[in-house]
This record gives C-alpha cells, sequence and structure tokens, in this order.
C-alpha cells in the first residue's frame, strides 16, 4: 500500500496522520513533512500497516530532525508501533506518548479486538500495574492480551 501523511491544524497543533507502512519508501514522505510542521505536533499512528528496519530508520532521522525545537505527542500507537518503542528507545525521542491500542483474544471464538489504552482514562501508570479484564465482544468470554502486559507497557518506565 502507498503511503500517505495527511496533515490538519486544530487550536495550536498540528495533526499528523501517517497511513500505511514505514519502510524504506518513508524517508521521502517524511522529509516532505518537515517544513509543514508548526511547535506542536500530535502524530496518529492508527493506520499505520507494519514497520521494518528501513522504515525504522528513517522514522529516527526524521524525529531527530523534528523533536528539538517542537512538542511531540504519539496518539493512537498500534501493537505495531509500541513494539517498536520498546525495542527501539530513539523510535520515541522525546515525544509524549498519549494512546495506544493493545491487541486482545479470544480462545473461545477466536475474535481479535484492539483496546485503546488513553492515558487519564484507562493507561497504566506503571508496567506493574494490571488492566482491567476484556470481555470478547461477540461470544463474551474473557479475552487474553497477546502480549504480556509488564512487557508491553514497559516503554512507560522509560518516559
Amino acid at each position: 500500500m502507498d503511503i500517505n501523511i495527511q496533515i490538519g491544524k486544530k487550536d495550536d497543533w498540528d495533526h499528523v496522520t501517517y497511513i500505511g507502512p514505514i519502510n524504506e519508501d518513508s524517508e521521502l514522505h517524511l522529509n516532505q513533512i518537515e517544513s509543514q510542521l508548526g511547535k506542536n505536533v500530535i502524530i496518529n499512528f492508527r493506520q499505520v500497516e507494519y514497520v521494518n528496519s528501513c522504515g525504522v530508520r528513517s522514522w529516527i532521522n526524521f524525529l531527530r530532525g523534528i523533536q528539538e525545537s517542537r512538542e511531540i505527542i504519539f496518539e493512537e500507537c498500534t501493537p505495531e508501533i509500541v513494539s517498536q518503542i520498546n525495542m527501539i528507545p530513539n523510535f520515541k525521542g522525546k515525544a509524549h506518548i498519549k494512546s495506544v491500542y493493545a491487541s486482545f483474544s479470544c480462545d473461545e471464538c477466536e475474535n481479535q479486538h484492539w483496546e485503546l489504552y488513553e492515558e487519564g482514562r484507562n493507561l497504566p501508570s506503571s508496567p506493574d500495574e494490571s488492566v482491567a479484564e476484556k470481555a470478547c465482544p461477540k461470544c463474551g468470554s474473557e479475552m487474553e492480551m497477546e502480549e504480556l502486559e509488564d512487557e508491553f507497557f514497559a516503554w512507560i518506565e522509560a518516559s
């Protein structure tokens, strides 16, 4: 799929929506938006399909270029993005993480579900804090988080 980066403005914030993969083609797209960004930037990752190693390099270079003079917030980080943040601290840089999706699965009906964890609502304050049990929206059975909670939320401790 192609990469599409959309920028909208609300109040004093630039809202960046990244659509598609973060891969070897990302650098060109990211370089094109750098000069369009103001001092406050929110980056939404909800529609990121996947991240590969070339994309990680492009992303880190982009973030290094914009973070010194800007406040940056990440929102709706997919499990793939959270995985990158946990493995490669420079992927997050100095950004503040406002919300993440965790992936849950149901053993009974094999349903997959993403749950949004938002700061100030249901995001744990530490990796050791347990999240509430989730009932499957299809069958009502208890769902299991696909990652170990303390490993998935490890980035909180590093923030």
